[in-house]
Formats: structure tokens, sequence, C-alpha cells
């Protein structure tokens, strides 16, 4: 009962934060939501489902989505335990406080909105026993905490989702647990976009991509291009540095005039002032967990903005609309190098 004792403590870590049945029964399931970030289209939504046996062992595990997720939707093969000490598995060194995979699903299916996973009969024991050495001992698999990931689709931009978690023992025992509604944004998001000033520097927000001038005129989209990346140490005695202007900027804060085009559509994009403070972990790609949600686009005035931001830093950004109202954005600056910028953007359509 070892492995069940160490699934209890599991539940115990989890918290309730959903609706479980299995009050009746012998196996006992818990569930936590690991994503915090808004649910974006394109962004996976990821569940730690855990299950324990009293009697039996495990035997299935399903998922079933109030709409079908996109490609890549589905449980993974493995769980995972926190190893206290340096160990070597599979050719893979682990130190003490590394997750250490541990397969105990045999095979899995995802169709329309119902993901499945059969269980193994038996896992490696370090998984629940640390001091027995990798590949020594299998144990009976009455308990695991396998991961589910839902790949948000298109169809589910802008409504709710929810999800219903089952599993089923070698002794037909059943449980089951249902999450509340989760809303998915209206947003899109792209990131690390790579722009070089004077060549691959003309952006488009609709379009979220970044353009030379070729391709611009190739593809006529000058009415789409809603900035100009321009790097540049010194404007005047001004330090200029790396900087947004729509082709409507006065020229003033044009450091470099040539790259607008004398017949290129005159757009002014509202924009703010440089932002150093919203640091969007999806767009950062890292901690802390700290996110841009629709009701901050639903609720930004850009009645006071200007048409360009200047003096552009890593971790800074800038908010903006496109000049015909379609949409609001963010632009985060992952990275800048001389003459370079990576950006990432999350958009919301107005």
């Amino acid at each position: 009962m070892k492995l069940f004792q160490y699934l209890i403590i599991l539940f115990v870590f989890c918290g309730f934060v959903s609706c479980s049945d299995d009050d009746d029964s012998s196996l006992k399931n818990d569930l936590i939501k690991k994503t915090t970030a808004p649910a974006i289209v394109g962004e996976k939504i990821e569940f730690a489902y855990a299950m324990g046996a009293q009697t039996g062992k495990l035997q299935t595990a399903e998922a079933r989505a109030s709409i079908a997720g996109a490609q890549g939707t589905g449980f993974e093969l493995f769980s995972y335990y926190t190893t206290r000490t340096t160990i070597q598995i599979d050719g893979v060194n682990y130190t003490a406080g590394n997750e250490v995979p541990v397969r105990s699903v045999r095979e899995t299916n995802t169709s329309g909105a119902i993901s499945s996973a059969t269980m193994e009969d038996q896992i490696d024991e370090i998984y629940i026993n640390p001091t027995v050495a990798h590949g020594k001992n299998k144990v009976d698999l009455i308990a695991a905490t396998v991961r589910y990931a839902y790949v948000v689709p298109e169809e589910a931009r802008g409504k709710n989702i929810s999800f219903s978690f089952s599993s089923k023992s070698t002794t037909g025992e059943t449980a089951s647990y249902s999450t509340p509604e989760y809303p998915v944004s209206k947003m899109d998001m792209k990131r690390l976009i790579v722009m070089t000033s004077g060549d691959v520097c003309y952006f488009s927000i609709a379009n979220m991509a970044a353009y030379t001038k070729e391709q611009v005129e190739s593809l006529n989209l000058s009415d789409k291009i809603d900035f100009v990346y321009i790097h540049k140490d010194k404007l005047g005695d001004f330090n200029y540095g790396h900087s947004f202007v729509s082709l409507g900027t006065d020229s003033k804060y044009i450091a470099t005039p040539e790259v607008i085009p004398s017949n290129w559509a005159k757009t002014k994009t509202p924009m703010e002032a440089r932002r150093d403070n919203v640091r969007d972990a999806q767009l950062k790609g890292s901690m802390p967990a700290v996110y841009l949600d629709d009701i901050d686009f639903q609720t930004l005035n850009l009645n006071e903005a200007v048409d360009y931001t200047l003096g552009l830093n890593t971790d800074g950004g800038a908010f903006m609309k496109t000049a015909d109202g379609k949409y609001a954005a963010y632009i985060y600056v992952n990275k800048i190098a001389a003459g370079t910028m990576t950006v990432s953007i999350k958009r919301y359509p107005l």
C-alpha cells in the first residue's frame, strides 16, 4: 500500500479544484489544472489527473472535453516523480529535485472530444521507493498521476470549455471528476518574431509578421504596415536606440526617413510611450506567472497616444491599436542586439 499512501499525499497537494464522485468507490481520483495562463487558440491547457485503487489495479483513464481539442490533445505516456538523489536512467542524468519520467501508460488514443489512456500493469518501484535502484523491481500499478494536454482549437475561441475525467480499475470500480468552465480568450499570440533595422523591419499587426520592403511591395501590404522598427544610437543629441514609428509619424522622430517610401500609405498607428513593466509570461516564455488577458485590451485607452515609441529595451514594449480600429495589440521585446530585435505579440480583435 506504499504507492496508495504516496498518492494520498499527492491528493492533498493537488487540492480540490473541481467535483469528484468517488466517495462510494474504492477507486479515488483528484485533479489539478497546471496551466494558469489565459487559454489561447493553439496553446495547451495542462492537467494532472491522479488515480488510486484500494482494490485491484488501475486499468484506464479518460478525458472528455466539451469541445474537441486540436491536434496534440491527449494523455502523456509518463508519470513523474521528483528524485531525491542523483540518478541515471536510460542514459539521462537526473539530480536531486529533477522530475523523472516513469512509463505508466501503455497506449493512448484521442478521437474527437475523448482521449483515453490504457494503464501499464506494473511500473518501476523507484516511482514509490527511491531507495530501490531503477530497473530492479516492478510493482503493480495501483496509483498514478497522468498528464493530459488540451490544445485549444479555433472552434473554442471566445467560448467556455469544460472537462470530465474518469478512471476505471481492474475490479470494475470507477471514479470521475468534472471541472468548472474555463473561458477561452479571443486573443491571438505569436512569439519570437525577429526584425532587423533597415531590412525585415515593417510590422503588420493584422498578419502578426515582419516584412522586408520588397515583400511589402510585392504583396501589396503597405496599408497593413502598422510600424517600422528602426535602430540608431543617436538622433541629433537624443539617445534614439531601438524604436517603433508608424508610417505617418512626424519626420523629426524618424531617424532614417529613407525606410518609409513616399508612395506608401502614411498610416498613423496609435501607440503609447514605452512600457517597461509588462512582462507577460506567455510572451516572455518564463516566470513570473503574470499575463495580459482580454480585459487588458477591452479597457485599453489610447486617446492620448502618440504614433511612435522610442528607446525600447529588453523586457519592454508598447500597447497599440491599428489605425482602422480592428485590433489592439501589445508588442513585447524579448531580445535586443545591434540592429536586431526579437519581439512577441498578443493581438485582440476589437
